[in-house]
């Protein structure tokens, strides 16, 4: 987890949403090498997929 002060310029990729499809986009964009930052309203990432598959 990055807790530094960083701007968009610092990562490859930035994406918006720390749900099913931000996250899979976020592992595509890793998984090819790039610097990935994931901004999210709630606390955790996946918090609302948690939340909407029962456990």
């Amino acid at each position: 987890m990055f807790s530094g002060k960083a701007t968009s310029a610092d990562f490859d990729t930035v994406i918006l949403g720390a749900g099913a499809a931000g996250m899979m986009c976020a592992a595509q964009a890793g998984a090819k090498g790039g610097s990935v930052l994931v901004l999210d309203h709630a606390k955790a990432p996946g918090e609302k997929i948690r939340i909407s598959g029962g456990g």
